[in-house]
């Protein structure tokens, strides 16, 4: 099997994990609750603010083959780390968003992906799926990586999102117009529901039958080919689907937010009603409420605690315009209570409201 090495590459040491003795605690819950103010539904959404990879390990315990999909939006090592505009409290601050600088030292950035990865695939079911967001910057990277931790007779597909309405200002070269979506499989069978678009007018199409495995005309009884008119059309591996835009209803400001219709798309092909999803680089939370809008459960988790109060702030929006409450999910945010983040919790910040301004 061809291997991808880079410098100080090391095996995931579980013993460092265990030694950290890392425990999380619920900090904040959002409950929905029935008429009579009993608390409703077992399960409890998570929400996790912290280091995913400490998230992950700690997971483990008692979420071994219990995820159905695993989506991950990781950084894409552009060499930028991002800094937010932010209104809170009236006030119009700058920043420290989330960190992209592995350009610069691309080592680190496999070596932090390659570990993740490792947890990512014990958590998974045994016919679960993996799907990671990439651009040309390491995707080619993380595929390699991939065929090394799941095998290259998982690889299942690579989705290319084509974004047709996103300005380039590039002169040296044609507009980046794509990302490459990769979608690996931990086992030999795996979940995989067909998906199909709308196309733009109905079509005249020949009917075909499977012949002992060979697509063959349908023929009526005078043997001539039979057509049908279809309105639609399985979806390939080519997706055509806008960039989110300030306009849209489901805009937070977030420089990584994605369109809710990529995931709608790739939690429906990969998870069935009451799965469970996951996404360890969840940012405002789409890839969450989109799996909560298709009565998936969720576990997600970020680094940037702006991320997660954006997705908080959501969630609790969209709660409120759906008469559907007492169907949700508690959703619990668990964090690690140490000085650094029980000031936080202290200020309130998760209770504030918080707006990412456009611009720098």
């Amino acid at each position: 099997m061809v291997r991808l090495s880079w410098t100080n590459k090391k095996d995931l040491d579980v013993n460092e994990l265990k030694d950290n003795s890392i425990t999380f605690e619920r900090v904040k819950l959002i409950r929905p609750i029935n008429s009579s103010g009993e608390m409703i539904n077992v399960w409890s959404n998570k929400l996790f603010w912290g280091d995913n990879k400490l998230v992950i390990f700690y997971l483990l315990s008692k979420f071994t083959d219990k995820i159905n999909l695993i989506y991950i939006d990781p950084p894409f090592a552009t060499g930028s780390d991002y800094i937010l505009k932010i209104r809170m409290d009236g006030n119009i601050l700058k920043e420290f968003g989330y960190k992209d600088n592995w350009g610069k030292n691309l080592d680190i950035y496999l070596q932090m992906m390659y570990e993740r990865l490792i947890l990512m695939k014990e958590l998974l079911t045994s016919n679960g799926l993996i799907i990671i967001h990439l651009d040309w910057h390491v995707s080619h990277y993380i595929r390699a990586i991939l065929d090394e931790i799941f095998g290259k007779d998982r690889f299942v597909n690579e989705i290319i999102w084509y974004y047709y309405n996103k300005y380039s200002a590039g002169k040296k070269n044609l507009p980046r117009a794509h990302d490459n979506i990769l979608i690996y499989s931990k086992g030999k069978s795996y979940t995989f529901n067909e998906f199909r678009i709308l196309r733009d007018k109905p079509v005249k199409q020949l009917m075909r039958e499977s012949v002992n495995g060979v697509l063959k005309n349908v023929k009526d009884e005078n043997g001539h080919v039979k057509y049908r008119i279809v309105h639609d059309k399985k979806a390939d591996d080519v997706w055509r689907i806008p960039c989110i835009q300030p306009a849209s209803s489901e805009w937070t400001g977030y420089p990584t937010q994605k369109h809710p219709m990529l995931l709608e798309r790739l939690i429906q092909i990969g998870s069935n009603e009451g799965d469970l999803i996951a996404d360890f680089f969840c940012g405002s939370g789409t890839t969450l409420h989109v799996a909560e809008k298709l009565n998936r459960k969720w576990i997600g988790c970020d680094n940037s605690k702006y991320a997660i109060s954006i997705a908080i702030q959501k969630f609790l929006k969209q709660r409120v315009r759906n008469s559907r409450d007492n169907d949700y999910y508690p959703i619990e945010l668990l964090a690690i209570k140490n000085e650094k983040t029980l000031k936080v919790f202290n200020s309130g910040f998760f209770n504030k409201t918080i707006e990412i301004l456009r611009g720098k």
